[in-house]
């Protein structure tokens, strides 16, 4: 299917047509948000030299991972955000929040990587794993990664603060922006240290904060969105967040790892305890549980006993019980988009995004 032009000078409204518009929307903003994303990195990596080769190190690695593959699905729902509350809205406000968005993106994964001890990431060395071999020193490396993830959010609010817009939205986009990073943040916290009473808390906070509802609100926020809209978009994103985070607990054990960019069975090699994980240990009989824990024990585990615990895993059932949730919360969705405050374009827009979030095989 041809994706349609997007209209990055002028108001022309981007309008869902045919059978899946959020993906022709998504396919259209891609390239526009690498093109825009890219342009301000390089200025920053150009714009560090003065300070030596120590610092601008850290904008090249913001750089890499920022333009090292990426779906661009966070800046796509800032646009159908936008395009939700207003058809006519000029999208230039909500790209450049996109841009704002992934460097978010990039500073959380840089973080996250580094505390997970995943050491690949979009098919390439995480960067707390670059950063060591760039010193050759583990401890020198983790602590610039630390550095690294927050030079890319000191971007990402930089980028922000460039977007044009009227001061009262602009002022609530950045409101916005922190409710995304503090749910973030408490929902990695709870899912190091929690207990695990509310593993779907957890993932809304972590995951579906700045992956659904806050882009989604971002978008509508900079196009004036009226209370009732942007209620009804964050009705919609709690459960497409979450289904959304239970789609990536299933890949990260099965997805090919050529198109994931994560190796084969990541999440059990690092032994995080996803809602997927919590299922296998509770319903696994003794025989399936060996082998898995074979795996869950030894992070150097190879590939003929990562194939092994992953049948295991198919085995306990536990994975048609997640498939069964991610459905159930799919329609949970796509009800609240029925209940109205959403326009018919965003409803067309959010139908497809469903689909795309929660049935994605990369």
């Amino acid at each position: 299917m041809a994706a349609r032009r997007l209209p990055t000078r002028k108001s022309e409204p981007v309008s869902p047509r045919g059978a899946h518009p959020f993906i022709a929307l998504l396919e259209s903003v891609k390239p526009e948000i690498e093109r825009r994303l890219g342009a301000f990195l390089d200025a920053r990596v150009v714009g560090s030299r003065p300070l030596g080769s120590e610092v601008q190190v850290l904008a090249r690695e913001v750089r890499r991972l920022s333009m090292l593959g990426g779906k661009r699905l966070r800046p796509a729902l800032v646009v159908a955000g936008l395009r939700t509350a207003s058809p006519t809205a000029k999208l230039d406000s909500a790209l450049d929040a996109g841009v704002a968005l992934e460097l978010l993106h990039t500073y959380f994964l840089i973080h996250d990587d580094w505390m997970d001890g995943d050491r690949v990431r979009r098919g390439g060395p995480s960067v707390h794993v670059a950063l060591a071999e760039r010193f050759q020193d583990e401890h020198k490396g983790n602590a610039s990664a630390i550095l690294a993830g927050d030079y890319a959010l000191a971007l990402s609010c930089d980028a922000l603060s460039k977007v044009k817009a009227e001061p009262a939205r602009l002022r609530d986009a950045f409101s916005a922006f922190a409710e995304m990073q503090l749910g973030a943040v408490a929902g990695q916290q709870l899912d190091m240290v929690g207990k695990g009473k509310d593993v779907e808390l957890g993932y809304a906070l972590k995951t579906g904060s700045y992956t659904v509802e806050g882009p989604l609100r971002l978008g509508a926020l900079l196009a004036g969105g009226k209370p009732a809209t942007l209620a009804a978009l964050s009705r919609y994103a709690r459960p497409a967040g979450v289904a959304f985070q239970l789609r990536d607990d299933l890949l990260s054990l099965f997805g090919d790892p050529a198109q994931t960019g994560k190796p084969l069975a990541s999440d059990l090699v690092s032994g995080k305890r996803t809602l997927l994980l919590r299922l296998v240990l509770r319903r696994g009989k003794p025989k399936e549980l060996t082998v898995i824990r074979r795996v869950l024990e030894n992070p150097r585990a190879k590939e003929p006993a990562l194939r092994a615990a992953l049948e295991a895993v198919q085995a306990t059932g536990a994975p048609e019980l997640v498939e069964q949730r991610i459905q159930e919360l799919s329609e949970q969705a796509l009800a609240e988009l029925a209940r109205g405050a959403v326009s018919p374009m965003g409803r067309a827009l959010l139908t497809d995004a469903t689909q795309a979030l929660c049935s994605r095989r990369t």
